[in-house]
């Protein structure tokens, strides 16, 4: 009558945010639910605070291993889990009380394979709400894979999957990505559906609060990485017979969206890897041939990066990089402002 849901939790080093993230789950109007934490290694308190929740929570499954990455955490977390609905939660953030229960009842009475539903975006800049999944009862698989490519349409919290689809297709979290695995999965769970559900509700925390910026020391490998989940995109849309020019402006888009931000982090690590250090990692990023395949079509409407545009598609690195500086400045001075507002408030 009332179907299990699986809630699965990776964990790494999360003690400042674990607590609130758990509690969150046990709150939820929806009681039929399992808690699966799946902690990667961590060596700080998390364990400490799971155990201590546990005595108190019959309904939290605890597993430990030795420090494998969030994809193998959240394939942990998959083979443990006994509910016939899947929900993934990211241990920094925390859902609305109605989250599961909004999620699995629509899911029941629209008998869709995969509902989604909006988020807060929580950061330095406020609280916005935001939700990736506009369509209606005629979206096709096609659209909703255009949809999971745009924002963070392909994250994996702010859904809810069937168990049944992901076993019977066996989808797993590459391990050897550490970066965008959780767009892949969710791309390729979208290939085996018929029917797809939305909530126009934001019942999604995203703290964004506790992200770490991209190491200021670019190392090829992490360009690799991207350039792997690219071609595994290739691959699926191929696959799906997805229309061959919304495949490539996709991928450009992706491509372009990594570049800027990378050239961005050199830029607001200048004082620590200097000019000279940080234009060499520009330069050997935008040489590789897979990323100069596509930097001819890089386009946006958005005027702050329309320069990045520009002097990257004129290999005009160095004024890529001083622009970034700049920019950074802009920033910085724009969140202090708002920290000034909030104390005087």
């Amino acid at each position: 009558m009332f179907p299990k849901v699986s809630v699965i939790v990776p964990a790494f080093n999360c003690e400042k945010f674990l607590y609130k993230c758990i509690e969150s789950i046990r709150n939820q109007s929806y009681s039929n639910i399992e808690i699966i934490v799946v902690n990667d290694g961590s060596t700080d308190n998390t364990e400490k605070i799971v155990l201590n929740m546990k005595e108190q929570e019959n309904r939290i499954i605890y597993y430990k291993q030795e420090n494998s990455g969030p994809s193998e955490a959240r394939n942990k977390g998959i083979s443990l889990s006994k509910g016939e609905y899947l929900v993934f939660i990211d241990s920094d953030d925390t859902v609305e009380p109605s989250y599961i229960e909004m999620l699995l009842n629509e899911m029941l009475i629209s008998k869709a394979d995969l509902v989604c539903c909006g988020y807060k975006d929580i950061s330095d800049y406020g609280v916005v709400k935001y939700s990736d999944f506009h369509f209606n009862n005629s979206a096709t698989v096609h659209s909703i894979m255009e949809m999971v490519c745009n924002g963070t349409g392909g994250v994996l919290w702010s859904k809810v999957f069937k168990k049944e689809i992901i076993s019977k297709h066996s989808l797993k979290m590459d391990k050897t990505l550490f970066m965008s695995e959780d767009l892949l999965f969710v791309l390729q769970y979208v290939t085996h559906c018929k029917s797809f559900g939305s909530i126009n509700k934001y019942l999604y925390n995203y703290n964004r609060l506790n992200q770490g910026s991209i190491s200021s020391n670019i190392s090829i490998d992490y360009i690799q990485n991207y350039i792997s989940v690219c071609k595994s995109l290739e691959k699926i849309f191929l696959k799906s017979n997805f229309d061959t020019e919304k495949a490539k402006e996709i991928i450009t888009k992706r491509i372009q969206d990594i570049v800027i931000k990378l050239v961005e982090q050199q830029s607001c690590h200048i004082k620590d890897i200097y000019r000279k250090s940080a234009l060499t990692n520009v330069n050997q990023i935008l040489s590789l041939n897979y990323i100069s395949n596509y930097t001819n079509d890089f386009s946006t409407n958005k005027w702050l990066y329309k320069p990045f545009v520009f002097f990257v598609k004129n290999k005009f690195n160095r004024m890529s990089i001083i622009y970034g500086v700049n920019l950074n400045i802009l920033r910085s001075l724009k969140k202090k402002l708002i920290k000034r507002k909030k104390v005087s408030l």
